[in-house]
């Protein structure tokens, strides 16, 4: 089916409505404390989820998979594969990261993530700032296990230090 070409009203409209978007948008992010508490929080959660996807693919090799770079993360597998690296996580921690449903608490991390990157939903940015240190504690729990599992801080920290990429 081909596209339906707009008439010249309807494109004006289309244009005011992308504009409405980008005001909305430079408003919410306008509040420094909020701007900050965003960025740190995709910030964190990109961590989990890259430290994850390190796991994950190797899962996905082990089962004769071909490599990808499209990793997603599935909570009916995530247990599982954690477990394939040894580690043994509360259900409930991994639930609250990276779960597809609504918990008890509300949003999960992943959730409010999507909701904060593609579009900056208001009402998932509400939910971050009241959620703030519940949401941070979660992924910070999640971090520590991982750098901590089994090798002490000296060891690990030598380990990865010529491995990090330079940011400038």
């Amino acid at each position: 089916m081909a596209n339906r070409k707009l008439s010249e009203d309807e494109k004006r409209q289309l244009r005011d409505k992308a504009k409405n978007e980008i005001l909305r948008l430079e408003k919410c992010l306008q509040n420094e404390e909020l701007s900050k508490v965003i960025d740190a929080f995709k910030n964190r959660f990109n961590i989990c989820e890259s430290a994850y996807k390190v796991i994950l693919a190797k899962h996905q090799a082990s089962k004769g998979k071909p490599p990808s770079n499209i990793l997603k993360i599935d909570m009916r597998q995530v247990p599982n594969v954690l477990k394939f690296a040894g580690y043994e996580f509360d259900n409930q921690l991994l639930t609250n990261l990276f779960g597809r449903k609504t918990t008890s608490n509300g949003h999960t991390a992943k959730i409010l993530r999507n909701e904060i990157t593609h579009g900056i939903d208001e009402r998932a940015v509400n939910e971050i700032m009241a959620r703030k240190d519940e949401l941070f504690g979660y992924m910070d729990e999640f971090i520590q296990i991982i750098k901590t599992f089994d090798l002490d801080e000296k060891t690990n920290v030598e380990s990865i230090q010529g491995k990090i990429p330079s940011l400038v």
